[in-house]
């Protein structure tokens, strides 16, 4: 499975160019409406053209001209003006601020053009003295409510151009974002389909070369790690196989080994012979043991199944520990056992958790030197329950603490003669795994022994656990 192509390709630097292309067209779009907005007013009365008050001022000339005295009323809303004697150029009235009477007074000097900025200076000659009027060279409203509620029209349509400038920037940009947002979701669900192991899927392409090219090379890792996993299942599906086939083919020496010993052992014999002959047997139970072993092993990753039933634990414990006194036999070890689990029931398959069980609990006893002692601690609450098994041997080494579990590990190589072939704690965790619990090993802080600790999930927390799974919750 790959990704469906259905869109054309492009590339991200052509698609930068249609948003840096889209974003001038808009601000040309934007302008152009404001300014056709602004003929409009214009046109239809609305707002007052920038040099209306010039206008207005031509107008009245003759009246300023011919007037005994000049008044505001007799000027343009907004406007200003001076009179300036005719001979010294002194202020006579008007109200003009200090520096507008200086350009005023230039301008009747003859140093000072006519338009400043945006403001106009209009020179007009009295009989007596002269009169400068001020005004603005821009638009206004022509509503008188609208004059004394909102700033000039030049300033209130800047704010309201600027501001249509911002939104088209933010539609425009959030368009395209959108565009690269989906093609980044794609190669996120890519990712998180290969994080969890979901190698079968397909994903449409976004249509951008280069996220494109990036989704077909996790696409391309993605077929390689599955053809890997494949050809790693098949390898160890052959191991298995090879495993079950050597041990079935092992128990038919050892079944006529054992026969034979037991017609010696009925036999007249001596005190040597007999000692062999019971050493044949022993060694024949403990093969026989370890072929068990290794077909039980090779079932774990196929046909090994769990029949699981409410178990009550404080009962369970005693059988527990009354096999493990058993396995102790007569070598001198201290059992202790401490915790209780009253009305505690937990749902286990009785026999297989037995098993695994009497594995660590073995190999935590064959690690207990004479006249020590080996701890069992049980602990049981509303989330399951947790056994701790201790033994006042060496410990684990680092190399142990982290491949213990591992099939045929043996942290000492010498110790298959004890008849310890690495797959006891492999067999455990893989029992306590398919229970939904965890196996943990570490060194007791205390005594230095090892310290294996058993966690098995009480009924409620594994359906709780199993709910969460189903909805996709971690």
């Amino acid at each position: 499975m790959g990704i469906k192509i259905h869109k054309r390709k492009t590339t991200l630097r052509r698609e930068l160019f249609k948003y840096l292309v889209a974003l001038g067209l808009s601000f040309v779009l934007v302008i152009g409406l404001y300014l056709a907005l602004t003929t409009f007013a214009i046109s239809a009365g609305w707002v007052f053209p920038a040099n209306y008050n010039e206008q207005l001022i031509k107008q009245g000339e003759p009246i300023i001209r011919e007037a005994a005295v000049v008044r505001e009323d007799m000027l343009p809303l907004g406007s200003k003006y001076v009179v300036l004697d005719k001979q010294s150029h002194a202020v006579l009235y008007g109200n003009m601020d200090d520096a507008e009477v200086k350009l005023a007074s230039q301008l009747v000097n003859g140093r000072s053009p006519a338009y400043y900025g945006q403001t106009v200076y209009t020179l007009i000659e009295r009989p007596n003295d002269y009169c400068v009027l001020q005004s603005d060279l821009r638009p206004q409203f022509s509503s008188p409510y609208l004059r004394s509620h909102l700033p000039n029209y030049e300033w209130t349509g800047n704010v309201l151009l600027g501001l249509s400038i911002v939104i088209i920037s933010f539609l425009v940009t959030t368009i395209f974002a959108r565009r690269f947002q989906n093609s980044l979701k794609t190669l996120t669900r890519i990712t998180r389909h290969i994080q969890n192991q979901n190698l079968d899927f397909a994903e449409k392409k976004s249509g951008i070369k280069e996220f494109d090219d990036v989704a077909q090379a996790l696409t391309e890792m993605k077929d390689a790690l599955q053809q890997s996993l494949e050809t790693q299942w098949k390898m160890e599906q052959t191991k298995q196989e090879q495993i079950a086939a050597l041990a079935h083919d092992i128990k038919i020496p050892v079944t006529i080994i054992r026969g034979n010993a037991e017609l010696l052992s009925l036999s007249e014999q001596n005190h040597e012979q007999d000692m062999y002959t019971r050493y044949i047997l022993n060694a024949s139970d403990k093969i026989d043991q370890h072929v068990r072993m290794l077909i039980m092993m090779s079932r774990t990753g196929s046909s090994l199944t769990l029949h699981k039933e409410n178990v009550a634990i404080q009962e369970w414990l005693k059988e527990l520990l009354s096999d493990t006194r058993a396995y102790a036999g007569c070598k001198h070890i201290a059992i202790e056992q401490q915790g209780q689990c009253t009305d505690m029931v937990v749902p286990l398959d009785k026999q297989l958790f037995h098993r695994a069980l009497m594995n660590i609990i073995a190999n935590a006893l064959d690690h207990t030197p004479e006249g020590a002692s080996m701890h069992i601690d049980v602990h049981c609450d509303r989330h399951g329950l947790t056994l701790v098994i201790t033994d006042s041997g060496p410990g684990f080494t680092p190399e142990a603490l982290e491949k213990a579990t591992e099939l045929f590990y043996r942290g000492d190589k010498g110790r298959n003669a004890d008849g310890h072939y690495g797959m006891g704690l492999t067999f455990a965790d893989y029992v306590i795994k398919l229970h939904h619990g965890s196996l943990q090993l570490q060194n007791d802080l205390k005594g230095g022994g090892g310290q294996v600790t058993i966690r098995v999930p009480s009924a409620s927390e594994e359906a709780q656990s199993t709910s969460n799974m189903a909805n996709g919750n971690v």
